[in-house]
């Protein structure tokens, strides 16, 4: 998560758009406190996205199994 100004995969149509919507999306959870699942995380795969400084964190949420 700390370089999402950055495009990894290269076929976003408008890389630049597409990175100021992740950072705009992650910005937004970090306020809320909502939860972000994304299945190319590790395990949990349930987050909280955190900001310290200009990096967005992920923070594990809880897992009940």
């Amino acid at each position: 998560m700390r370089r999402c100004d950055v495009c990894f995969w290269h076929f976003e149509h408008d890389p630049e758009e597409a990175a100021r919507v992740r950072v705009r999306l992650l910005r937004e959870l970090a306020a809320n406190r909502e939860s972000l699942v994304a299945t190319h995380l590790s395990f949990p795969s349930v987050c909280h996205v955190a900001v310290d400084g200009d990096v967005f964190r992920s923070v594990p949420g809880p897992w009940e199994y």
